[in-house]
Formats: C-alpha cells, structure tokens, sequence
C-alpha cells in the first residue's frame, strides 16, 4: 500500500466505513455478511499502521487518528448488536443480551482507557486477555457463525474485555504504590 501511495489514514477510514456497514449488518441480522466486513475491516486496522511505517510517514497524530477511529469502529459494531437485541427485546436472553452489548462496549472503552491513562502517567500498559485484536476475532467468529455464536460472542466479550480492564487496573495501581 505504501508504494502504491494509499494513505495510511485513508485506510484507516476504510476500516471506519466497513466498520459501520457491519454493524448494519448486525442490527438488521445479517451476520455472516457482517463477519465478512469485520474481516475487512480488522485487515484496515492492521495494515494502517504499516503502511505508514514502510512509507516513513508515522506520526503521533497519525497514532492518536488510527486509535480514535479505532474506538468509534468498536462502537458502530456494537451499536449495531445493541439496535439487533434491544429491537426483540420482547423476552428476557434479548434484554440480557442487550445488557451485555452494554457491559462489552465499556469494557471495550475501558481496556483502551486504562492503556491510556497508564502511558500518561508513564506506566506501560499492554497486558491483558482481550486488546481490540483479540476482541475483533471474537466478534468476527461469533458473527461469521450466526445470531446463536454471536450472541455467545458477546457474553465472552462483555466478560473478558472486562476482566482485562480490571487487569490493567490493578497491574497499574501495583507498579504506582507509593
């Protein structure tokens, strides 16, 4: 990409776009089609930034882009879930459900926040069971796989993007005891 002259952040917006067109797909039940975008979407995440590195163009503003955008892509994802569940939420695994979506999407925010708010402070901060790589596949299988998997998917989301927000949390909290 980066001897074709793409710019690393129009691949970032890429990413964006098939983003929001999966979690289209998500709220109107089209999983698979979903899963697929996902795919292509978690390819623009991981090509990004090696496209700006091979093309010398990386920079923090470029980083902090590529990041932001990041986090609105889980968001639209989740969005999505969020329209499918809460639109038949006429029995309770639906209302559960949606909950879940919830308590994914911030755990989501809060593994990137905690890395964050770490590396402000000067604290390494990328341990965890679940950063966005890890939390893209589990997404991309469960939607590849039907409402069934998805809905399993986003149970295993919501708990383990958690625990790794709690993770983080208590590795910074013992690396900064006075």
């Amino acid at each position: 990409m980066a001897d074709l002259g793409v710019s690393p952040s129009a691949i970032t917006f890429v990413g964006l776009v098939l983003s929001v067109f999966s979690g289209w797909g998500i709220a109107t039940g089209h999983f698979m089609r979903a899963g697929i975008l996902l795919v292509f979407a978690g390819l623009c995440d991981m090509i990004d930034g090696a496209t700006a590195r091979a093309a010398n163009r990386a920079t923090a503003s470029g980083a902090f882009l590529d990041s932001t955008v990041d986090r609105y892509s889980e968001i639209v994802i989740l969005l999505g879930a969020l329209f499918y569940y809460m639109a038949r939420s006429h029995s309770a695994p639906e209302v559960g459900t949606a909950l879940a979506v919830f308590a994914a999407l911030a755990g989501s925010l809060m593994v990137s926040y905690t890395r964050a708010r770490a590396e402000a402070i000067g604290q390494s901060c990328q341990i965890g069971l679940t950063e966005r790589p890890e939390r893209m596949i589990i997404l991309i299988v469960g939607a590849m796989f039907g409402e069934t998997a998805f809905r399993v998917a986003i149970w295993v989301l919501a708990v383990l993007a958690n625990l790794t927000a709690i993770q983080r949390i208590r590795y910074v909290l013992l690396r900064t005891r006075d």
